[in-house]
């Protein structure tokens, strides 16, 4: 056995390993320690860095590709422990919302494994625990398999009721690809889907009811009735997961019709509830859903964002995986990329079209309508990279992959729906943004973003940049918390009677916001 010293600030936490395994699993072994890896674990992503010292594995070329010249960090999925070792972590490298859980502690005692679910509209996310441990043995992510039936919850409540089999095919979809991330997970961890006693799934109100096989036809319009807000527990033999055959199912329990279970499973994550002092919570992705308030209430609203910030729907737009540009940045007047992966640049995903967006304004590119300007209106030095006029202007940050005036656009409706729900949530409270505490940054998205460029298209307030704390995949870090846990069960049912639904649609104060936020400062 060996020996794999954690340390994160002035905290030391000591663990027995396994030689032969990684470093990120020997976090795992540790319990709460979970790190942000948003390719699971694969080798793929490049971002699970740390330094890393001891009896390990040395750098293999897989590695090298993925690591920064000069930075003597390591990956920590694919740095193999050989014996005694060191990992340092940063005090960001731990979310927010896993650091907050560690005051749940789990049951224990439990038998057979346990699986935590964050259907995302984009992407779906597994966790396989131990019920005995609380130990995470594996994790798994693949892109939500009912994005053929639309980008957004909207498209798919519209396919769901134009179609006779629209409803039936969506729930197929996501019942077959849960079915397969469990059967991944449990080989990745020597074990059977057979084992299984219990699933607990967060998602946003639309993503439940498609799992669960219900019209989501009440969300659609006024005044906008789930068929269900859920919270129940439900034999999991009705999802033919492939689960123990007395396994159950809990779907977390949600706000309204448009404020999910993935947001009162990332509240609760952040312990929002207990706030003394407000706190803002925003979930930036497909849909912008957000939160204010304290332990005297919460008020909770959802925008129609759009896909644009998940890189879809975008000319050159991309999911965030080797190839893909993810960071645009000014260096000595040069405009700067770094791609995923190290190769080639195949595409761009949302944060890095959330930079070339800051960058572009910040060099009058894209003036503060958002036009995208033509080659004779813009600066001198960047006129070859422009082609095209008026809609069908481009800017190319390479020669292949370019941000067009339609990409601009898109990013810009987005950006004034977050900022407009943010900006009508602080006047129903009669708050600013120095009254806010902390500033809860949740979602994938909000993970790989850089919050100067989101502040500087105009996202959320710059005044919020010194309180902000990314928080991750909040919605998985509470779906494990609610799995492992009565205590932090009962938690998530308090804080969703906590929350009040504001319905922004019709309210003239956020129809004025939002336009206001369509001009870039």
């Amino acid at each position: 056995m060996a020996t794999l010293s954690i340390v994160q600030g002035d905290m030391r936490k000591y663990v027995t390993v396994t030689p032969g395994i990684t470093v990120l699993e020997g976090l795992r072994t540790g319990g709460f320690l979970h790190v942000e890896a948003p390719c699971g674990g694969s080798g793929r992503c490049g971002r699970c860095l740390a330094k890393i010292t001891g009896e390990v594995s040395s750098v293999s070329p897989r590695e090298r590709a993925l690591l920064t010249p000069g930075d003597e960090r390591r990956l920590m999925c694919l740095t193999v422990i050989q014996g005694d070792c060191t990992v340092e972590l940063g005090l960001d490298s731990l979310t927010a919302a896993e650091e907050g859980l560690s005051r749940f502690v789990s049951q224990g005692g439990g038998t057979g494994l346990g699986a935590a679910v964050d259907i995302g509209t984009t992407t779906v996310v597994l966790h396989l625990c131990s019920r005995a441990t609380g130990e995470t043995l594996a994790t798994v992510s693949a892109g939500n398999a009912q994005r053929s039936f639309g980008a957004d919850v909207i498209a798919r409540v519209q396919h769901a009721m134009e179609h006779p089999d629209g409803l039936a095919a969506q729930t197929a979809a996501i019942r077959t690809q849960l079915t397969e991330l469990l059967a991944r997970a449990c080989a990745q961890a020597d074990r059977s889907p057979s084992e299984v006693e219990e699933v607990y799934v967060a998602g946003n109100t639309v993503m439940e009811h498609l799992f669960a096989g219900l019209s989501p036809a009440g969300i659609a319009v006024a005044p906008f009735t789930p068929a269900s807000l859920f919270g129940n527990t439900v034999p999991a033999e009705t999802f033919g997961l492939g689960t123990a055959p007395d396994a159950t199912l809990t779907l977390a329990p949600c706000v309204s019709g448009y404020v999910g279970g993935d947001i009162t499973a990332g509240l609760m994550a952040v312990d929002a509830a207990h706030a003394e002092q407000p706190v803002l919570f925003v979930d930036v992705g497909t849909n912008g859903e957000m939160a204010l308030g304290d332990q005297n209430g919460l008020l909770c609203c959802s925008t129609a964002a759009g896909p644009a910030f998940e890189g879809a729907c975008i000319s050159c737009g991309m999911a965030a995986v080797p190839g893909a540009i993810d960071k645009v940045w000014l260096e000595n007047d040069q405009i700067c990329c770094s791609v995923l992966g190290r190769g080639q640049a195949l595409g761009l995903c949302g944060s890095g079209l959330l930079d070339a967006l800051a960058v572009l304004l910040k060099l009058e590119i894209v003036d503060e309508t958002g036009r995208l300007l033509p080659a004779d209106e813009a600066p001198a030095q960047f006129a070859d990279r422009l082609e095209g006029e008026g809609r069908f202007v481009r800017f190319h940050l390479t020669e292949h992959v370019w941000v067009s005036a339609e990409d601009v656009r898109r990013l810009q409706l987005a950006k004034a729906a977050i900022a407009a729900g943010i900006e009508t949530l602080m006047e129903e409270k009669g708050l600013t943004a120095a009254d806010i505490s902390v500033f809860y940054l949740a979602g994938g998205f909000g993970s790989f973003l850089r919050p100067e460029s989101a502040a500087a298209i105009g996202l959320f307030p710059s005044d919020l940049l010194p309180k902000l704390h990314v928080v991750g995949n909040s919605a998985g870090a509470g779906a494990r918390a609610a799995l492992l846990s009565k205590e932090a069960r009962h938690a998530l049912t308090a804080t969703q009677g906590l929350c009040e639904y504001l319905e922004l649609s019709g309210l003239a104060q956020f129809n004025d916001a939002y336009l206001d936020h369509m001009i870039f400062e």
